[in-house]
């Protein structure tokens, strides 16, 4: 192997849970080089594999992430190539194009200066990678008087985003601000997907 060949920049994840949630901890950064290796099949649906060549490196261990270029890598497998280097098998990850981007805001207790204690919306994550996507409108009720219609959304992104039902998020997307309060969510391998309803539509 030819170390001049090694010329993508790697940042190494690894997620750890602490206190039951989610953190994606950036370890290190290594020279490597990423190649496209065969489209492969899961369900029906296409999933691209890549390999990565990396020099020997004993911190690298399956199921951390790769980052280079703004793409993700799942790393499934890690087996030893020529001698002095790592062929590390992936997966892409983050399938989805995150184009948008959102804040979140949870309750929290608050004190306030005069001692009493109440609870307020506080903004823990903020300028985050989404995708917004509309799906169909749920319950609808109409009576005489009202026409009450249910707008849900699913926003798409990164798995180590601990959210949680009752959270608001607003997201951005193609220049307008909209507000939804987390319904569900769920964590595939790849991405997370969160049901959300937007507020203010009738």
């Amino acid at each position: 192997m030819n170390p001049g060949k090694l010329k993508d920049r790697l940042t190494f994840y690894e997620t750890v849970f602490e206190n039951g949630e989610e953190q994606l901890i950036e370890r290190f950064k290594l020279w490597g080089q990423v190649s496209f290796k065969k489209n492969k099949f899961t369900d029906q649906q296409p999933e691209k594999s890549f390999q990565i060549i990396i020099r020997a490196n004993k911190n690298v261990k399956p199921f951390m992430k790769a980052v280079c270029k703004g793409k993700w890598y799942d790393i499934m497998a890690v087996d030893d190539g020529e001698p002095g280097y790592l062929v590390l098998d992936c997966n892409l990850g983050y399938v989805h194009s995150l184009n948008d981007h959102c804040s979140v805001s949870r309750l929290q207790e608050i004190e306030l200066p005069s001692g009493e204690t109440v609870h307020q919306p506080v903004k823990i994550m903020e300028s985050i990678p989404c995708e917004l996507v509309k799906i169909d409108s749920g319950d609808s009720r109409q009576t005489e008087t009202t026409h009450n219609i249910r707008f849900m959304y699913k926003i798409h992104m990164e798995t180590h985003r601990n959210i949680k039902i009752g959270d608001k998020i607003e997201a951005v997307h193609r220049g307008g601000t909209f507000q939804f309060t987390v319904k569900e969510y769920f964590k595939y391998h790849t991405f997370q997907e969160v049901i959300a309803e937007m507020e203010g539509e009738a």
